[in-house]
C-alpha cells in the first residue's frame, strides 16, 4: 500500500496565495530538530537510567556493556520521540486555535460596532481591519486573513466565497458556523449586524467558561506532570545512593520489572493527558 501523503500546511486560495490551513501544524526544521533532540536525549538518558550497566563482569563494564547502553540510549529515545513529538504538536496546534479564537472575537466585536454605525459589509471589513491592525500585526493570523477576504472582494468574489473559505481552512467550529450564518444572511439579506452581535457574545461566553475549566484544572495539570517524572527522580536517586538497588536492575528480573513499569508509566502518561483535555 502507497504511504499516505502528509496533509500541507498552507494551501492555495481563490486569489492564488498560499494561506494557512490550520488543520495541520508543522513545526520549522529548526523548531522540529531541537525538540526532537531534546526529547532523543530525555528519553536515552531515562533509557541509561533504567537500563544501564547490563552484562557486568566482577562490578567492570566489559564491551556488551557499552553496547547495551548504547542501544538502551538510542531505543528510548527513539520512542521518547515517537510517542512525546505528537503531544507536543497537538499542544501547538491548540495554541493556535486558542490565538485564533481571540483574534476572530476581536474582528467580530469590530465588525459590530462598524455595521451599528450604519456601514455596509464592505466598508465594515475595512474598519475592523484598520481597527485589527492597532492589535496585531502584519503576521498576526486575523490580520492576514482580513486581508485576503477584502482582496477577494475588490477581485469581485463574493464575501460569503471568501468568508467560507476562511472558515472551512480554520478548524474552528465558532468560525464555521459564523462563516453558514453569515452566507446565509448576505445571500438572503437577513440582519447582518444582529447575527455579528449574538456570534460575538457567544464566543464570548464559551471562552469564558473555557478559562473557568481552564483555571480549575491548571492545578490538576501540574500534579499530572509532576506525578510523570516523579518515578524517574526517585528511581533516579536510589540508584545513585544505593547500590545494592542498583544492581538489582541489571537482573533479568530487574529488566522485566524496569519494561512492564515504563509501559504503565507510558499508558499512564497518556491517559493523564485525555483526562485533563477538556473540550467546551
Amino acid at each position: 500500500m502507497k504511504k499516505k501523503e502528509q496533509e500541507s500546511q498552507y494551501v492555495t486560495s481563490r486569489l492564488n496565495n498560499p494561506v494557512l490551513n490550520y488543520h495541520v501544524y508543522i513545526p520549522k526544521r529548526t523548531e522540529k530538530t531541537a525538540v526532537c533532540s531534546a526529547l532523543f536525549l530525555a528519553g536515552g538518558l531515562t533509557g541509561l537510567l533504567f537500563y544501564g550497566g547490563l552484562f557486568l563482569s566482577d562490578g567492570q563494564a566489559t564491551i556488551m556493556t557499552y553496547v547495551a547502553d548504547v542501544l538502551a540510549f538510542v531505543l528510548m529515545g527513539s520512542i521518547a520521540v515517537k510517542f512525546l513529538m505528537p503531544v507536543y504538536l497537538n499542544r501547538c496546534m491548540e495554541k493556535r486555535q486558542m490565538e485564533l479564537n481571540n483574534q476572530f472575537k476581536a474582528m467580530l466585536s469590530s465588525l459590530s460596532a462598524s455595521m451599528s454605525s450604519g456601514s455596509n459589509v464592505q466598508k465594515a471589513f475595512e474598519d475592523a481591519l484598520n481597527d485589527l491592525l492597532m492589535q496585531y500585526n502584519e503576521k498576526d493570523y486575523i490580520v492576514m486573513e482580513m486581508r485576503e477576504i477584502l482582496s477577494g472582494a475588490a477581485q469581485n468574489i463574493n464575501f460569503e466565497v471568501m468568508v467560507r473559505d476562511f472558515g472551512n481552512r480554520s478548524g474552528n467550529e465558532d468560525i464555521v458556523c459564523f462563516a453558514d450564518v453569515f452566507e446565509v444572511c448576505y445571500r438572503k439579506g437577513g440582519n447582518l449586524r444582529s447575527v455579528i452581535q449574538k456570534t460575538y457574545n457567544a464566543i464570548c461566553e464559551k471562552l469564558a467558561v473555557s478559562d473557568e475549566i481552564e483555571t480549575k484544572l491548571t492545578s490538576n495539570k501540574m500534579q499530572h506532570n509532576m506525578m510523570s517524572i516523579m518515578p524517574v527522580i526517585v528511581v533516579a536517586m536510589l540508584k545513585f545512593t544505593n547500590d545494592t538497588f542498583a544492581e538489582n536492575f541489571t537482573t533479568p528480573i530487574g529488566v522485566l520489572v524496569n519494561t512492564v513499569a515504563i509501559g504503565i508509566f507510558i499508558a499512564s502518561y497518556r491517559y493523564g493527558l485525555k483526562i485533563c483535555d477538556v473540550k467546551v
